[in-house]
């Protein structure tokens, strides 16, 4: 899908600098390809019947495993539960973060743009702990199985980052894959237009010095350090060669990015877009991207469903709620900006695994073990009220205190966000609004929570406070307006994360 013809313009006045202002928003369909074209899903409801996915229950347990498993350290597999607090830190600091809109300085342009020289590789110098930075998530997408195939052919997939810095690394995940896969021939790049990466920026990345890796299933594993340095707010571009086919595929079913596929053949490499014939709205593999920071800046994880996923908005506007929060704490001073993660799954439930894993099941995997983290935003159970047959709100709070608790065990602020309205919506009867005023009320004054942020009388009508306020309701009475999603994002006290 093109993009607006001023993202080309902002781009080529900035070079490796990010992207232009937040712009307009609804959904997309995109096509796969595996040699030849096969079909991408997207959109905001839930699957239809039948299509309802199914999980090992030893990679997807209802319960949340416990603290002290296996380090999900860079260069090596992972199990699914394995934590990312032992990641080790890169060697460079970043100094600072990047707004998306400032401008590289010539220095980190010229880092950006350089031939690598093999300093970032496992072993080196650069990939060695340094007291004064850790590694911080930068990128998130929660993963889940995804109806696809591909093999043989080059898939280019386009991130945002929300703070930038040098020694960034990557994660590519099979943890719901049924077989191995292998990984050949990763790069990384900056975003020119679509499938076309900015002249001399498209750099390979290794893993444990390789240039190939193969993950096998149920495991995911981190990049080398990746030389130069990389801007906050940046369309990062991420393209992995598939040398064979792959099923049972590990992604982001409603990514709202482009991302793009070739046909046959290795264009990895490639920094003109000309082999990428097939497009799609999902990402593959790819979910988590860290860089080196300070010791004190720390990341924030938005851990959520749809309304977090950022159902409503146009493909690759970047307009989630959790793009606008990324864009308020780009203003602040170097020393006070944080990574912030995205980590919501559309129809995402609390307690069963109807789309992706259930929130209790995946929030050690996908909130608690990112890269930095120092606080959580839930914001997640509207799902669980609206479309489950619960006739009190227990559940949902004996899922919130299980989910304080871990959070607490690593010494983790937890946030939690008071559920939004939705009169109006198909599902919607007044037993199931008493349960969500009820679940509103406990957030707000049980103090189990270490803040509360109050959503839903952020974007509720005054006037009937049951349902969402005109200007912010997209149109379905139950996920947000572009404006709506903005007015969340300024809702939370940048204090209190």
């Amino acid at each position: 899908m093109p993009r607006p013809a001023h993202r080309l313009t902002l781009f080529a006045a900035i070079a490796v600098s990010a992207t232009a202002a937040l712009a307009a928003t609804a959904t997309g369909t995109g096509t796969v390809s595996t040699g030849a074209p096969a079909t991408g899903t997207t959109g905001d409801a839930a699957r239809g019947p039948g299509a309802t996915l199914r999980h090992d229950a030893a990679r997807d347990p209802e319960a949340a495993p416990p603290p002290g498993t296996a380090a999900d350290a860079p260069g090596a597999a992972s199990r699914p539960d394995a934590t990312t607090a032992a990641l080790p830190s890169a060697a460079e600091a970043t100094g600072a973060a990047t707004d998306g809109r400032r401008r590289l300085s010539a220095a980190s342009a010229s880092a950006v743009r350089r031939a690598p020289d093999g300093k970032g590789s496992s072993g080196h110098r650069s990939d060695e702990p340094e007291r004064s930075s850790h590694l911080v998530g930068t990128w998130s997408a929660p993963s889940d199985l995804v109806d696809a195939a591909l093999g043989g052919q080059t898939v280019r997939m386009v991130v945002r980052t929300s703070i930038g810095g040098a020694g960034a690394r990557i994660r590519l995940s099979n943890v719901f894959g049924a077989a191995a896969v292998t990984f050949r021939d990763v790069h990384l790049g900056i975003q020119a237009y679509g499938a076309e990466i900015l002249s001399g920026t498209n750099r390979p990345i290794t893993f444990a010095g390789k240039t190939s890796i193969t993950v096998r299933p149920g495991r995911a594993v981190w990049s080398d350090p990746i030389p130069g340095k990389i801007p906050g707010g940046a369309d990062v571009v991420v393209s992995v060669y598939l040398p064979a086919t792959v099923r049972n595929i590990t992604g982001h079913e409603r990514a709202y990015a482009t991302t793009f596929l070739s046909g046959p053949g290795d264009h990895a490499a490639d920094e003109k877009a000309d082999g990428f014939t097939y497009t799609s709205s999902q990402w593959y593999f790819l979910d988590r991207m860290a860089v080196a920071a300070p010791a004190a800046v720390r990341s924030v994880v938005a851990f959520g469903d749809s309304l977090t996923d950022g159902a409503g908005q146009d493909l690759d506007a970047n307009r989630r709620w959790t793009d606008y929060l990324r864009h308020r704490i780009a203003g602040l001073a170097p020393s006070r900006r944080m990574g912030v993660l995205n980590s919501g799954i559309a129809g995402n439930r609390l307690l069963h695994p109807v789309e992706g894993p259930s929130g209790l099941s995946r929030f050690y995997r996908d909130a608690v073990t990112q890269p930095g983290v120092r606080t959580i935003v839930l914001y997640e159970g509207i799902n669980d009220i609206s479309r489950g047959e619960y006739t009190s709100a227990k559940p949902i709070i004996y899922a919130y205190k299980r989910l304080i608790q871990q959070a607490h065990a690593r010494k983790l602020r937890i946030v939690g966000a008071t559920l939004t309205p939705f009169y109006g919506f198909g599902t919607w009867t007044p037993e199931r609004e008493e349960i969500r005023q009820k679940i509103n009320a406990w957030i707000r004054s049980s103090r189990a929570f270490d803040a509360v942020v109050d959503f839903d009388k952020a974007v509720r009508d005054p006037e009937f406070p049951q349902q969402l306020a005109l200007p912010y309701d997209h149109g379905d009475h139950l996920h947000m307006s572009d404006a709506g999603r903005r007015r969340l994002a300024y809702t939370v006290n940048l204090g209190l994360l």
